[in-house]
């Protein structure tokens, strides 16, 4: 939540970058808007911190990046942070979220009879904070969290999905790092660009005053 951060990443053979704009003070906390590019495929959704931590309007990660993929996304239900108040920041803390969306081909998709088929899904997420470690990643070395994540994704329908397990490490005033299943890497973060300080105007330098000759008398 800091404004002008902008964090790009390595995804697969693409590039994703996740920049945060207009960040503004409110009673319940920060609110702003995060703007996600994914090879050129732009979009944004608003983003907020609370007391019970930060929260996207697309449902956290796997919500932007279907978003940036193209497909147009409708979250249905969202609940539980993205990344938890700090409290649950903390080796052997856990915390949960889900997101419920629709997702349809976009209207530029050639598809037979100009078809754009619904696909509801559902993403429950279990998290737990392994511990701290040492990362060393394109962008430099990290001091981070490490994450593990269990995500269950089904049919809306369904009672049971699959489950896949993830990690996630996150470093103090960056966000995320890398984002690795399994032995493959899916996020790597390459470069943290943040907005250059705007330079103070110095105090005028007191200078004398320039002292005019005096004229001539005849």
């Amino acid at each position: 939540m800091e404004e002008g951060l902008k964090l790009t990443y390595r995804a697969g053979r693409s590039e994703l970058s996740l920049s945060t704009r207009e960040v503004k003070t409110t009673p319940e906390g920060l609110t702003g808007t995060l703007a996600v590019d994914l090879s050129g495929k732009a979009g944004t959704t608003e983003v907020t911190c609370g007391a019970e931590g930060v929260r996207t309007g697309v449902g956290g990660l796997e919500g932007t990046l279907l978003s940036a993929s193209g497909m147009d996304v409708e979250v249905v239900s969202s609940e539980g942070p993205v990344v938890p108040a700090p409290a649950a920041m903390v080796p052997g803390g856990t915390w949960k979220n889900s997101l419920s969306v629709k997702l349809r081909p976009p209207e530029s998709a050639k598809l037979p009879g100009g078809m754009r088929p619904v696909l509801a899904s559902t993403f429950d997420k279990e998290a737990t904070v392994v511990g701290e470690e040492e990362i060393t990643v394109a962008a430099g070395t990290f001091k981070a969290l490490k994450v593990r994540n269990i995500t269950t994704a089904r049919a809306t329908r369904a009672n049971v999905g699959r489950s896949l397990e993830s990690f996630i490490w996150f470093a103090p005033d960056v966000g995320i790092v890398k984002v690795a299943t399994g032995e493959n890497t899916d996020l790597e973060l390459i470069k943290v660009e943040r907005p250059t300080p705007v330079a103070q105007d110095k105090p005028a330098s007191k200078t004398k005053p320039r002292v005019q000759p005096a004229a001539n008398k005849r």
